[in-house]
């Protein structure tokens, strides 16, 4: 230091530079960041108002998802629910304590993928279905209560339950995807409308009616248990239950306990799908007209059984054709045309104009004209009455068993070359 003072003017530089040193006073910054750093925890301290994770704490508040747990209020959908059913319960138990009879309609419908390609045909048969729903309720005064059920993978939430028949909007669309929970379909239709206020009633009938294109593979809910709820249900006799499945599925059908008269087999295909709707049509004037005759349950709704039909009424309602056929008896099995040729030597068979006696039950084809012999007479009635009088559809095919009935026999046109006949049976021949 004495060395560097010596030189002088120097010296002063020198003080400058050294007092550089208090212009970086360095330790002046360092003090000052010292303290400043000191300080900050004051500051960075903040992290206590950082700290407002405390206020981000207020996932606390926002722990309101414990309000939000409001999915119970949201759940409410249940609850929503609730008035309507109630509604319609009232509506429907106020009524029948009037003596009216009432009738509660589930329309239950596949929607799983495989129904895609047919789902405007679907749509179109289920509308119709809703007409004649409407139509023999208002005709009959019968008061209806519609609840519409789909299902695919799953059961979906019912579009519509116990709702009056008269404000019942058609259907417009239809999703088609998953795959196909037949039992739990059916068996959410039995609990739901078990659950109604007045279901015990005695003028409270049930129908489901479910319709598919496909065999079960998807339910679980109530695939062990429906045969039970099938069984104590219709125990109850006020209990129809009808479905409409691909030819292979009604064997599994039976095993729960339907009765082969409520199940009927159709095709996914354009014909086939018309034949549905005239199936359907048919099976609901079965279930009305059972109503209306004090029924509260129907073990053929697609089928008529022609023991419960009136000698009186075809007497008074039919033509007597009698001097437009003759009878012929068949010894022994053949064809038709064989038959007819050999029976009446020197005639050739005309398609249409022979009528076979109906032993067995079978299919009847919307075109086939019936005809009525009167077992004490003889006598033949015939017309397009015939086949409203037996149940027939006009427009339609229906499965006809022939009943044990003790005052006439029923016979149906052949429109075939080749129909068998039956020994010990008889053929109405037009002549």
């Amino acid at each position: 230091m004495t060395t560097r003072t010596g030189t002088g003017k120097k010296a002063p530089t020198t003080a400058k530079k050294k007092a550089a040193p208090s212009k970086a006073a360095t330790p002046k910054k360092a003090a000052s960041s010292t303290a400043t750093m000191a300080a900050a925890p004051k500051k960075a301290a903040a992290p206590k108002k950082a700290a407002a994770p405390k206020k981000a704490a207020a996932p606390k508040k926002a722990a309101a998802p414990k309000k939000a747990a409001a999915p119970k209020k949201a759940a409410a959908p249940k609850k929503a629910a609730a008035p309507n059913l109630g509604k319609a319960a009232q509506a429907s138990s106020d009524i029948a304590k009037t003596g009216a009879i009432v009738n509660h309609i589930a329309l239950v419908v596949d929607r799983s993928g495989s129904m895609s390609s047919i789902r405007d045909k679907v749509i179109s048969v289920f509308n119709a279905q809703l007409a004649e729903i409407r139509k023999n309720s208002e005709s009959l005064a019968q008061q209806t209560f519609v609840s519409f059920y789909t299902f695919q993978s799953v059961v979906d939430k019912p579009r519509f339950f116990a709702k009056p028949i008269l404000e019942v909007a058609p259907l417009s669309r239809l999703e088609c995807t998953g795959s196909t929970a037949l039992l739990d379909g059916t068996g959410q239709a039995i609990v739901d409308l078990s659950s109604i206020p007045g279901a015990e009633l005695e003028n409270v009938s049930f129908l489901i009616l479910v319709l598919t294109d496909g065999e079960e593979n998807s339910s679980r809910k109530y695939k062990q248990k429906l045969k039970s709820m099938i069984h104590s249900v219709q125990a109850t006799g006020r209990w129809t239950l009808a479905f409409l499945v691909p030819p292979d599925g009604e064997s599994a059908l039976k095993r729960f306990g339907i009765p082969a008269g409520n199940i009927r087999a159709w095709e996914t295909s354009q014909t086939g799908i018309e034949q549905l709707g005239q199936t359907m049509q048919q099976g609901l004037q079965n279930f009305y007209q059972a109503r209306s005759k004090g029924q509260k349950s129907v073990v053929g709704v697609f089928t008529t059984d022609l023991s419960t039909v009136s000698t009186t009424e075809v007497k008074t309602t039919l033509t007597d054709a009698t001097a437009s056929f003759v009878v012929l008896p068949i010894a022994a099995d053949s064809d038709i045309r064989t038959f007819v040729e050999r029976a009446q030597p020197g005639s050739r068979y005309q398609k249409g104009s022979g009528y076979y006696e109906l032993t067995k039950p079978e299919l009847i084809q919307e075109y086939k004209e019936v005809a009525i012999v009167e077992k004490a007479t003889g006598k033949i009635y015939v017309g397009d009455d015939a086949r409203t009088l037996l149940g027939l559809p006009i427009a339609a095919r229906i499965k006809v068993r022939p009943g044990d009935h003790a005052g006439f026999s029923v016979y149906v046109q052949s429109t075939s070359v080749n129909r068998r006949l039956e020994a010990g049976t008889t053929l109405l021949y037009r002549k």
